[in-house]
């Protein structure tokens, strides 16, 4: 990539580096609803911090939560990071620009506080990827002896349940719930910064600000321990302080008594999960032995019905999404789905296309539910019976039957699925050679379920190597060795060669890379280093792994990755975790595995009572679970009356006239596609309440549309775009340009509404086929002599192929009018639309003028108003 182009700059200007990346959006900011505050102005400066792309951690849950409780505070200034891409980390390091926050482009090293979200452990190298970028030493102890006052560095998340690969890092840990957490771990640091600021000698002493935090529950201070190692190589830590010996999980224990983010950030590009994300429970009872979340988020913790719909109904309202996710780890467990998703839909009929089910566990499918699912709009079903046998699914406590499967996916496919998902595990405790047979004749079986209805069924197989996490009764099992993996991996391939399957599966070295990392200890932290110098990024990008260079850091650093995984831990060998209390008892952990080796299973407590995991005091810490509820009558039958007045309610609601809108495009918005700048658009529309045309059918869309779309990177003083709305009584045009300019993100303006039959026609129909455009090439120059040398021929042909590979000739000479130099570095051009092919500016640069890709992608190109 050429970046001369690129001028020096004293400050950060994102628009001279933004035209040399892919995705230029990502790194915008601006979005709706998301919160800039004056940072001068505020007491503490709260950087959230995710270790991947922008579009994955945009779409986590967490951190919109966090945001929302941060940003609620007036003396804090909660502001986003995310990696950048490897192009974007390129030219940050090639122009020595610190990482900076979306929000206001303040540099990473500038924040009091960096909390990361460490929610993968093949995300870990992205840590130091961004804390490079914003020139802050690796190691928590080489940022304590410098004398620069360098951030509080701290991280949660579920990889925070065993903190130590990464515990020479980070100054702190939080874990477990963070709504409260957060804002005591920020008055602490506010307290000791008035502290430290009014003593006499204005020391910022961290040491002090470490013992205050150690004693909010669910912090961990790494440095507070001291590691050993025995002749085995095993690793025990050794208080340092006085009665912080162990660390207790923080527990939430009622999520209606933390603010939900009803307003959530809606990002730009396209995020892993593009809808409102509404959390209806949090933990999960059902006490798969394989499953961490399961045990480290107890007890369940229901929202109620009525608070979930309040918040829908203001979400929707302050983000105009159409689509909603359930999220919980068991959807199907919440004690009123039905009720719920029926006045959840009830919500915004017609338009509220899609509620987006991530599971519904096999035998959860009754009559009344699947009434209710018929009307949803399908995306994808999942189901994951982990095992293929009946045996092994209850040595892992699954709970489900073989009959249990085969009736939900018939049902699914009954309600109008037709791409069934099915996760499995490679490599589970007792596994043999028959459990994987079961998984291929089991995909087989149901590969073979007749449907009835349109289209094709399918079963796609999800296979990943299992990973003995901490704080699971399987903890101490040792991880199936990549060889054994890949050997199973192949008998799958070999034996699932049907039409109406297709196969997934995670790479097993990227399945023993993490499980190095999940049940690691202190001795790691310098193979991560040694691995980013060698050049790991975004790990767990199958596209990005490189196992290789894994393998030399290991080999440099004289560490074997086997010794993490494929070992069995002995029942009185210590754990690298065995400081963290998640709240579940350790007798229980012991007894489930003995349950496991017996084929012995655990009922759910919701159902059948306490089993005495210990998690629960039963005062403040318990089940929240909510009554049943009756759901919503039937429809009723109407009677001839009826159906005449809907159908004059239907003509009445049908009167729409068209209104043509226009909006300048200029800044940072020549940065979206035309998609994306759609998609911004229609759900503005959606927020301010105007009744618009939808088409009509099972997934109604907005009826919209634009004028001739923009490539990214132009300018325009005026676009416009059309829709057929309904205004309120007393409702003017005008008005829709206030309250559209009111919820779009600052970088688009709506400059005038009209109703399309007010357009006057132009009185010169050339305008209409004319199109003007100033063009700044900054530092290149295009001499008046090869203007006037193209101007004079009678035609300049190029041939092009189009989307279908079909070559097609153009002539720009023929459609362009004029050229004028405006400055020795500005030109004017006018082209003309001649009815064929759309001919831009750059074309005729590049293809006349002979300009360099690199000053092609640094020009400001402005179309100008007609």
């Amino acid at each position: 990539m050429d970046l001369l182009a690129i001028s020096i700059m004293d400050k950060i200007n994102i628009q001279e580096i933004l035209p040399f990346v892919e995705m230029p959006s990502r790194y915008l900011g601006a979005e709706a609803n998301s919160i800039k505050k004056e940072l001068s102005e505020v007491e503490l400066k709260f950087a959230l911090a995710f270790p991947d792309l922008y579009e994955i951690g945009t779409s986590h849950f967490g951190m919109q939560i966090l945001y929302t409780i941060l940003n609620q505070q007036d003396n804090i200034a909660a502001e986003r990071f995310f990696t950048p891409a490897p192009d974007m980390e390129t030219i940050l390091r090639q122009k020595d620009i610190d990482l900076f926050s979306l929000e206001s482009e303040t540099p990473l090293k500038e924040f009091d506080i960096v909390g990361f979200s460490l929610l993968y452990e093949l995300n870990f190298t992205n840590i130091l990827t961004m804390l490079n970028l914003a020139k802050i030493p690796f190691y928590a102890k080489d940022r304590d002896k410098s004398e620069k006052n360098f951030p509080l560095i701290i991280a949660g998340g579920p990889c925070t349940f065993n903190p130590e690969p990464l515990a020479d890092f980070f100054d702190a840990f939080l874990i477990g719930d963070g709504e409260e957490a957060a804002l005591e771990i920020a008055k602490a640091f506010i307290e000791w910064k008035k502290e430290a600021s009014n003593s006499s000698d204005a020391t910022f002493d961290k040491k002090l600000l470490l013992k205050r935090l150690s004693k909010i529950q669910g912090i961990y201070v790494p440095s507070f321990f001291k590691p050993n190692y025995n002749q085995n190589g095993v690793q025990t830590l050794e208080p340092l302080e006085s009665g912080y010996e162990k660390i207790k999980r923080a527990i939430l224990p009622d999520l209606s008594i933390a603010p939900f983010p009803t307003s959530p950030i809606v990002p730009f590009g396209k995020p892993v999960h593009d809808r409102l994300r509404l959390e209806i429970a949090r933990g999960c009872s059902r006490g798969c032995r394989f499953c961490q979340a399961g045990m480290i988020y107890r007890p369940v913790r229901e929202r109620s019905v009525d608070d979930l719909v309040e918040i829908t109904k203001t979400a929707l309202k302050n983000t105009g999404y159409s689509d909603l996710s359930l999220l919980s780890l068991s959807t199907g467990d919440y004690s009123n789905l039905a009720p719920l998703m029926e006045q959840l839909m009830a919500i915004d009929v017609g338009h509220c296309v899609s509620i987006s089910l991530p599971s519904v566990r096999a035998g959860k499918l009754n009559s009344e539910l699947m009434k209710i699912i018929k009307r949803v709009k399908k995306t994808g079903f999942t189901i994951a019976p982990e095992a293929g046998s009946q045996r092994l699914r209850d040595v892992i406590n699954k709970n489900i039957t073989q009959e249990d499967i085969f009736e939900t996916v018939k049902s699914a496919f009954g309600l109008g699925w037709r791409n069934i998902k099915l996760y499995f595990m490679n490599g589970l405790p007792t596994e043999t050679d028959e459990d994987i047979k079961a998984i291929a004749d089991m995909a087989t079986n149901l590969a073979g379920i007749k449907t009835t209805g349109k289209g094709k069924a399918t079963i796609s197989i999800s296979f990943a190597s299992f990973i003995p996490k901490p704080h699971t009764p399987f903890e101490r099992c040792s991880q199936i060795h990549p060889d054994k993996s890949f050997e199973n991996l192949t008998f799958l391939k070999q034996n699932l060669r049907h039409p109406a399957i297709n196969l997934k599966w995670q790479h097993p070295k990227m399945s023993l890379l993490e499980g190095v990392w999940a049940r690691g200890d202190r001795r790691l932290s310098k193979v991560l280093v040694k691995a980013w110098e060698n050049g790991c990024r975004l790990d767990g990008w199958s596209d990005m792994f490189r196992f290789d260079l894994w393998q030399r850091a290991f080999d440099e650093c004289q560490i074997d990755p086997y010794f993490y995984t494929t070992r069995k831990r002995e029942d009185d060998e210590p754990l690298p975790w065995s400081h963290i209390d998640c709240g579940i008892l350790q007798q229980f952990m012991q007894d489930e595995f003995k349950k496991a080796i017996a084929q012995e299973l655990t009922p759910d407590c919701r159902e059948h009572g306490c089993t005495g995991c210990g998690i629960c005091d039963f005062k403040i810490v318990k089940p929240i679970l909510y009554p049943n509820l009756p759901h919503l009558p039937d429809e009723p039958v109407l009677d001839d009356q009826s159906k005449q007045n809907r159908v004059v309610a239907a003509k009445e609601v049908e009167e729409f006239s068209k209104l043509t809108i226009f909006y300048s495009r200029v800044g940072k918005a020549k940065y979206f596609g035309h998609l994306e700048l759609a998609k911004i658009i229609r759900r503005a529309i959606r927020r301010i309440g105007i009744k618009v045309r939808y088409s009509t059918g099972f997934s109604p869309a907005m009826k919209i549309s634009f004028d001739n779309p923009l490539p990214v990177g132009m300018e325009s003083q005026e676009e416009f775009f059309s829709i057929q709305a309904k205004l309120p009584k007393f409702t003017t045009p005008e008005d829709v340009v206030t309250k559209l300019n009111q919820v779009l993100p600052p970088i688009i303006t709506i400059t005038r509404c009209l109703y399309s039959a007010n357009l006057k026609n132009r009185k010169n129909s050339e305008q209409l086929v004319t199109t003007s455009y100033r063009i700044n090439l900054n530092n290149f120059t295009i001499t008046q002599n090869s203007i006037d040398d193209f101007m004079a021929l009678s035609q300049y042909v190029v041939e092009k192929l189009n989307f279908k590979g079909v070559q097609r000739e153009s002539d720009l000479r023929k459609v362009t009018k004029n050229i004028t130099i405006l400055k020795p570095n500005e030109l004017e051009m006018t082209l003309i639309n001649d009815g064929q092919r759309t001919i831009r500016p750059s074309e005729i640069l590049t293809e006349v003028f002979n300009l360099p890709d690199s000053v092609l992608r640094s020009a400001d190109t402005l179309k100008l108003k007609r």
